[in-house]
C-alpha cells in the first residue's frame, strides 16, 4: 500500500517504481524482435535483457501485458516464414518494423492461413513487408480481429507461379475503427481468387487512406471489395486497379456505407462505370477512373446533377 501523507505535491516520482508497488508501468516495455543469423542479434544480445529479445514476433507478443504500451522493435532484415497463423493478441501492443528496401522486417507464408492476426485491440502493425506466398492459396496477409487497430505502411505481393493469396487485407466485424494507411500491394503473376482489401465482417468506421492497390493479372472479387454491409467507411486518397477484363474494381454491392473521395480506380471493365459497383449506401467525391492505359480520367459514379 503506498502512504501519500508525506508525499510533497510537486514532488518527482519515478512512474517504473509503481510496478513494484502492484500498479502497471505508465509507459510500455520496449522489445527486440531480430532472428539469431542476423548480427544485430550477437549485438543486442550483450546489451538487452534476455527477457527483452526474441527470435519471433510471436514470442514478444507473448512476453508483453496488455494494456501497458508495449512495442515491439522488429529489426532490420528480420524475416520469418510460417506455415500457421501468428496470432497476436496483446492489447494496445505495438509491432513497428525498421529498415527499408530489403532490410523492411518480411513475412512469408507457407499454409494456407493468414500470415498475421491482429487479435488484440487497439493495435499496431507497421513498417513490415509480406512476401510472394510460400504455398497456394494463403488467407490473407493480416486479418484484422480487434477494434482500434491501426497497420501502416506496410509492403504486399500477391502471387509466384501457381501459387497465390486470397486477400491482402481481411476485415471481420469486430474489426472497428481500423486505421489502414499507407498500404503498398502488388500482384503480378496469378490472379488472387479474392482481392486487396475485404470487409469480410460488418465492421464499422474503418478508415483506408494513402493506399495504393495495383495488378497486372486480376483480383477475382475487387482491389476493395464488401464481403459484409460495412458501415460509415471512409476511404480517401487513395489509388485501385483490377487488370482483370469485365470484373470490377471497387465493388459496394452489399451496401456498405461511408464515403470514398479523391481516389482513383484503373479498371478493364466493360464501361468505366461497371468498375464501381456503388451499391445504396456509399457517396462518391471526385473519384475517378479509367478503363484503358494512356487514357485520362473521368468521374464514376455518374455525377449528381439535381
Amino acid at each position: 500500500m503506498i502512504k501519500d501523507r508525506n508525499i510533497a505535491i510537486d514532488a518527482a516520482i519515478n512512474p517504473m517504481k509503481l510496478i513494484g508497488a502492484g500498479l502497471n508501468p505508465l509507459f510500455g516495455d520496449t522489445y527486440y524482435v531480430c532472428k539469431s543469423s542476423l548480427a544485430c542479434y550477437n549485438w543486442l544480445n550483450k546489451r538487452v535483457p534476455s527477457d527483452r529479445l526474441f527470435k519471433t514476433i510471436a514470442a514478444a507478443d507473448a512476453a508483453m501485458v496488455d494494456n501497458t504500451n508495449a512495442r515491439a522493435l522488429i529489426m532490420p532484415g528480420h524475416t520469418e516464414s510460417s506455415a500457421t497463423e501468428i496470432s497476436l493478441t496483446t492489447v494496445g501492443a505495438e509491432f513497428i518494423g525498421l529498415g527499408r528496401g530489403p532490410l523492411r522486417p518480411t513475412f512469408t507464408t507457407t499454409g494456407a492461413v493468414n500470415a498475421i492476426s491482429l487479435d488484440g485491440n487497439y493495435q499496431t502493425l507497421a513498417n513490415v513487408g509480406f512476401a510472394v506466398p510460400g504455398i497456394d492459396n494463403v488467407s490473407a496477409d493480416i486479418d484484422v480481429v480487434g477494434a482500434g487497430c491501426q497497420i501502416l505502411n506496410t509492403f504486399h505481393l500477391g502471387s509466384t507461379t501457381a501459387k497465390n493469396k486470397v486477400d491482402f487485407i481481411t476485415l471481420t466485424a469486430t474489426a472497428n475503427d481500423t486505421v489502414i494507411d499507407g498500404m503498398r500491394a502488388f500482384n503480378d503473376v496469378v490472379e488472387m481468387t479474392g482481392g486487396g482489401i475485404n470487409f469480410e465482417g460488418a465492421c464499422a468506421r474503418v478508415e483506408i487512406a494513402n493506399t495504393i492497390i495495383l495488378d497486372a493479372i486480376g483480383y477475382a472479387k475487387g482491389a476493395i471489395y464488401d464481403g459484409a454491409t460495412a458501415l460509415n467507411l471512409m476511404i480517401h486518397d487513395s489509388t485501385f486497379m483490377n487488370a482483370k477484363a469485365a470484373t470490377v474494381v471497387a465493388e459496394f454491392g452489399n451496401n456498405s456505407t461511408g464515403m470514398m473521395r479523391d481516389c482513383f480506380i484503373i479498371g478493364r471493365h466493360t464501361t468505366i462505370a461497371s468498375n464501381v459497383t456503388p451499391g445504396t449506401g456509399m457517396n462518391f467525391f471526385n473519384v475517378l477512373a479509367v478503363e484503358e492505359a494512356a487514357k485520362n480520367a473521368i468521374a464514376i459514379p455518374a455525377v449528381d446533377a439535381e
